[in-house]
């Protein structure tokens, strides 16, 4: 009896991944970063431009893009050629990500770290029971007692591999160039996609997500859990 109920629940877990979508490494490019860099906002473009969608709330986005840290039900998300897939681990064999293969294809975002570490106070205290104040929290934050890890220990292990052949395609983008120049930054995203997509739909899908839309789509919507 013990025995059937053990295969009861090995093929009730087995089951239940196939039911989830995993990435194939194949077919899929990862966009990492750290947290609250603006990851959701690249991943509302990309979702236009991979998709022809304009996603409706933050939440909608998830299937779209999907997240590696919450993976959406297989059924939910269109069946492509390629997808885009978010992640804020950072390159680190203790993580042990990706379980189903190795990365071939990465976009790295990077933004302003003073920025990123006011928005992720913000964040943390709104989510969680975080007790600190912002002082308390920078220590923390430098010292890597914020999940994933520190800030430098997440850019360093994605960003030192520039400096010899890295074993993957690797293309970084700057937050900031997109809220500069989002026309341009989005034509170096399609490039990384590898799609061809006219500059009038470019400029199409750079309407659709400006700062306030995306504000409506969060009040509209979003994950429990956002990064």
């Amino acid at each position: 009896m013990r025995w059937l109920m053990t295969r009861a629940a090995t093929l009730r877990q087995r089951f239940q991944q196939r039911e989830r979508f995993w990435p194939d490494p194949a077919h899929t490019i990862f966009l990492v970063s750290y947290p609250r860099s603006g990851t959701t906002w690249i991943c509302c473009i990309a979702a236009e431009l991979l998709f022809k969608v304009s996603p409706r709330n933050l939440a909608e986005i998830h299937a779209f893009v999907p997240d590696v840290h919450d993976l959406p039900e297989k059924s939910a998300v269109p069946v492509a050629s390629r997808y885009l897939v978010k992640s804020h681990f950072p390159l680190n064999p203790v993580h042990g990500f990706p379980p189903y293969g190795d990365y071939r294809n990465v976009i790295y975002l990077i933004r302003d770290p003073r920025d990123v570490l006011l928005s992720h106070h913000r964040y943390v205290r709104s989510t969680t029971n975080y007790p600190g104040e912002l002082k308390e929290f920078a220590t923390d934050w430098i010292a890597g007692r914020i999940w994933p890890c520190s800030w430098e220990e997440h850019v360093n292990s994605w960003l030192g591999l520039r400096l010899r052949s890295a074993p993957f395609e690797l293309t970084l983008l700057h937050y900031e160039d997109f809220v500069a120049n989002p026309i341009g930054q989005t034509v170096l995203l399609t490039k990384a996609l590898g799609l061809e997509v006219g500059l009038r739909r470019i400029e199409q899908i750079v309407a659709d997500t400006t700062p306030n839309s995306m504000r409506e789509r969060e009040r509209k919507g979003k994950k429990k859990t956002m990064h």
